[in-house]
């Protein structure tokens, strides 16, 4: 069992045969935030939706928690699935994540897919975000979901309802949870060195309204065997504000590696 996780993550899995393909999320999200992603791909793979510890019905995350301890946890479900290689897509707190899992077993990851992250040797907003938490309590995770999206899109009715569907499985735990997460991404920026050891392809996916943007692009400098895309006027979450072409650069790098089973791409 992973440190200061009291307990087994909670995963959605879907798709019956096919590579496992494993998503995680960000902060303060949980595995939904990767909807559209599991619904598309599971007709390929066995796609692996993980509530990180402290999120959704994943137990809390303990005080001491690090990124490293996450990425344990999360190969531990992955293990439940295969023994074998999966394909990881991270989101921001989840790229994070994911990039710690590929640095621990390089071998078993063919392909990294990274978004809403950047090249982050000083963690100040996580700092931000871990005393607002503090300070504003557990109301502020419906207004940090929606920051996630771009200005425009913030005011769509369904982004607006996602943002309440996350804060719907609040619980007393919760607000402490993400505390320590926020607390522990400040306290453990990857030295450069660390970007080395990930020798996978990856692609870097990169909303423009993002405030990661340009840290996403020094991000593509710093990991040798990656591409980088970007959506023009997407935020943060770019799965979410344009899936299809979140899906479509996937589809086209996977191709290339010979990693899609599904009909090649137009």
């Amino acid at each position: 069992m992973a440190r200061h996780i009291p307990g087994p993550l909670f995963f959605d899995l879907h798709g019956p045969s096919g590579m496992p393909m494993l998503f995680l999320h960000s902060t303060p999200d949980d595995h939904r935030l990767w909807m559209y992603q599991t619904a598309h791909f599971s007709s390929w793979f066995r796609t692996i939706a993980v509530d990180l510890a402290g999120y959704g019905r994943s137990p809390p995350a303990q005080q001491g928690l690090s990124v490293s301890d996450q990425a344990d946890a999360a190969w531990e479900v992955v293990d439940q699935v295969s023994s074998g290689k999966v394909i990881i897509h991270g989101n921001s707190m989840g790229s994070m994540v994911a990039m710690q899992m590929a640095s621990k077993h390089p071998g078993r990851v063919p392909a990294l897919n990274l978004s809403g992250t950047g090249y982050l040797p000083t963690r100040d907003a996580m700092k931000v975000w871990a005393k607002r938490y503090a300070e504003e309590g557990l109301g502020l995770r419906y207004k940090q979901c929606l920051d996630h999206f771009s200005p425009a899109a913030q005011k769509l009715p369904h982004v607006q309802h996602y943002a309440r569907i996350v804060c719907e499985l609040n619980n007393p735990a919760t607000l402490g949870s993400i505390i320590a997460m926020n607390e522990a991404l400040a306290r453990d920026p990857e030295p450069d060195e660390f970007f080395d050891t990930l020798v996978m392809p990856t692609i870097i996916i990169s909303g423009t309204a993002d405030r990661n943007h340009a840290a996403a692009k020094a991000l593509h400098t710093h990991i040798k065997t990656s591409s980088f895309k970007e959506i023009e006027g997407a935020g943060h979450a770019v799965m979410q504000e344009a899936p299809w072409l979140y899906d479509g650069y996937c589809i086209e790098f996977l191709a290339k590696l010979g990693l899609w089973p599904g009909e090649p791409p137009a």
